[in-house]
């Protein structure tokens, strides 16, 4: 009988440790702007081009633009429709804004490289198409080895872009080598590397390159932009002029 009893409490401490355990959960992915809780009432499709949507270099010269999507080399291995021409285009307070983080990068040593700004609603339409056609895989190695294309929706491909707004921004960071040369700093993958490895705080990368990543993101938010977690590269103003808007003007 002791035996049986002792046998009885064990199993009720051990029911009961794991009823109180806490249960592990799968990180689920953030959507990649606000607009995937906006309701389609609150989303504005605009086909013209408001004035204070303006060239950032027009504000200043100390920055390169290499809009990835007005070429082949992107996740899309094909120019994206609505980019034209290689423009980084922002509303007046957002490019304002990066002109002083241009600023204050030239006076440590760095130079802003801008990887995409504005983007035309028909270019998220055309990520959209990609993302459905299974049989186009020729990028998987390079942009997302270790996702299911499909699930790609799941916080790296939307509907409605905060890009389309024209107050977010994809962007790293130079510096001059040995031989005088702008080269990208080691920010610990690539840009629209959809994997784990790109969320801002990836435990899986170097102390290097997790500074380099601090490094912009601290720049970023001094001048009112909020971080994306999981993409160290995407930053969006905070109080933006058009936050229900989604243009679709072309960048020529």
């Amino acid at each position: 009988m002791k035996t049986q009893a002792t046998v009885a409490l064990s199993c009720i401490l051990l029911l009961s440790c794991a009823a109180t355990e806490p249960q592990k959960t799968q990180p689920q992915a953030k959507p990649i702007s606000s607009a995937a809780v906006k309701s389609q009432s609150e989303i504005r499709i605009e086909t013209d081009k408001p004035a204070d949507i303006v060239n950032v270099t027009t504000l200043t010269q100390q920055i390169q633009v290499s809009m990835a999507y007005a070429g082949p080399d992107n996740f899309t291995a094909t120019p994206v429709p609505g980019y034209q021409a290689n423009h980084c285009y922002l509303q007046q307070k957002a490019a304002q804004a990066v002109a002083q983080v241009a600023i204050q990068a030239a006076l440590l040593g760095y130079q802003l490289q801008l990887l995409d700004c504005y983007r035309p609603q028909r270019a998220s339409n055309y990520f959209l198409s990609w993302v459905a056609d299974a049989s186009d895989q020729k990028t998987k190695a390079a942009y997302y080895p270790r996702l299911n294309k499909a699930d790609l929706h799941q916080g790296y491909i939307a509907a409605h872009s905060g890009h389309s707004r024209a107050s977010t921004v994809d962007l790293t960071l130079l510096r001059k080598n040995a031989a005088g040369q702008w080269r990208p700093v080691d920010m610990g993958g690539t840009y629209d590397l959809f994997d784990p490895m790109s969320h801002l705080n990836s435990t899986a990368i170097t102390t290097e390159q997790k500074s380099n990543r601090l490094l912009l993101k601290d720049l970023m938010q001094q001048q009112g932009f909020t971080p994306y977690e999981l993409e160290w590269w995407h930053f969006t103003l905070h109080n933006e002029r058009y936050p229900n808007s989604y243009f679709d003007f072309v960048v020529n």
